[in-house]
């Protein structure tokens, strides 16, 4: 089936549960503010690790606003997705007698899935041997979990899809729904993405790597991207959802249209497991891609969310193609590289950057953030933001591996 790149892809509903709280409207006033997401671990003793930070979602409030949905018994990665996917479907309006619409599917992004929940197990398996162990280890720590929760909840029964690309698995996800939606397979796609990454294991591995920062005297500017002095990113939790829609879908129910997905390219690097290619060539061709698909040339981008986050290799190497997108007009585009304030909620990064983008464009309103040392020709505002007409707005989400994802997202004419 051919891809009917005439049908609009339109973005109807949105949710989020973070560090920050749950609420895209709470998460939005926070950006705008420059307030930081990121304080001292609290789930468990930190002493012998060299970071000491992270944006923890608070799993009193993840579970307060899970009551009442009747969602059951669900692991922590699920009840991030019901919660936040259940702000989303309210938002949009979507339902309709409880009911889906019957041409209704899923694509969400997680780069670790349950391995919190494997984790656990382990230490369980160790302490009491097989006894200790739950019989819901394999469904829990199955990435499909979180999808196969939503679809549970919902009573979806169109197409559903998990998708793992490491840090850019959540912008894959979104862009695997637009081509679902473009193909005509489903009018509706729920998607986004979801990671419950803050563990023992999870966190060590990322501190044995030198890839987190250990600036943890100033939580609210460790994460420094594109400054000199930056030493890593800070790890962060949470998921973010959104509702795509056919436009004619949407039309004909009279939703509320927030804007456009427009552009969804993809690479790969094929040259180490956690470094980027020097020379950035495989980004660049992201980025040139979803312009090719959104149909627009670069000086047409009015703001960009970088990956950026705030490890020297990744920065360099981002900053090396987006000058090679955009040449000397890259110091006319603001950027705003969220994750000093959110932390890199990791798979679920690029859904979360992009409902900062899709809010930007829907309130003309470029975020500021804390700290930028102003060490490059970059665009970055801190401490206070602006007022700004944003047609179009470009989000980069590279992973391990070298998974590049770019997507493009407009204002809906």
């Amino acid at each position: 089936m051919k891809v009917n790149k005439t049908r609009k892809v339109v973005v109807t509903g949105m949710g989020s549960l973070t560090a920050f709280g749950q609420g895209v409207n709470h998460l939005w006033h926070k950006l705008i503010a420059a307030d930081s997401a990121i304080k001292g671990i609290r789930r468990f003793c930190t002493d012998q690790y060299r970071c000491k930070l992270g944006a923890e979602v608070d799993d009193k409030v993840a579970r307060a606003h899970l009551a009442g949905l009747g969602a059951g018994n669900l692991s922590r990665n699920a009840i991030f997705a019901i919660v936040a996917m259940n702000e989303a479907i309210q938002d949009s309006k979507l339902l309709i007698d409880k009911h889906m619409p019957t041409n209704t599917g899923i694509s969400l992004g997680s780069g670790l899935g349950g391995l919190y929940f494997s984790e656990d197990s382990i230490a369980s398996l160790s302490r009491t041997g097989p006894s200790g162990v739950s019989p819901m280890t394999v469904p829990s720590v199955d990435p499909n979990a979180i999808v196969s929760s939503v679809a549970r909840k919902w009573g979806i029964s169109g197409q559903q899809f998990t998708v793992s690309t490491a840090c850019s698995s959540s912008s894959h996800a979104i862009g695997l729904a637009m081509d679902m939606i473009r193909h005509g397979r489903c009018d509706v796609v729920l998607t986004g993405g979801v990671e419950a990454s803050i563990s023992p294991l999870i966190f060590a591995g990322f501190d044995k790597l030198g890839a987190m920062s250990i600036k943890n005297e100033t939580p609210d500017s460790a994460c420094r991207p594109f400054s000199k002095d930056r030493d890593g990113f800070v790890m962060a939790e949470g998921a973010a959802t959104l509702i795509l829609e056919s436009e004619e879908h949407a039309a004909e129910r009279g939703a509320k249209i927030y804007a456009e997905v427009k552009g969804y390219g993809s690479s790969g690097g094929f040259y180490h497991p956690v470094k980027p290619r020097p020379g950035g060539e495989d980004l660049i061709d992201s980025m040139n891609l979803a312009l090719q698909d959104a149909q627009l040339k670069a000086d047409q981008i009015d703001l960009i969310n970088p990956h950026g986050t705030g490890t020297f290799l990744n920065d360099e190497v981002e900053l090396l193609a987006l000058r090679g997108i955009f040449g000397n007009h890259l110091s006319d585009i603001p950027i705003v590289p969220t994750k000093q304030l959110t932390g890199h909620l990791l798979g679920a990064a690029g859904a979360l950057e992009s409902l900062h983008l899709i809010k930007s464009i829907s309130e003309s309103f470029v975020t500021p953030i804390r700290y930028w040392d102003q060490s490059s020709e970059l665009n970055i505002v801190t401490a206070i933001g602006h007022h700004s007409e944003i047609t179009h707005a470009l989000n980069n989400s590279f992973g391990f591996g070298n998974n590049n994802v770019s997507l493009i997202f407009g204002k809906y004419t």
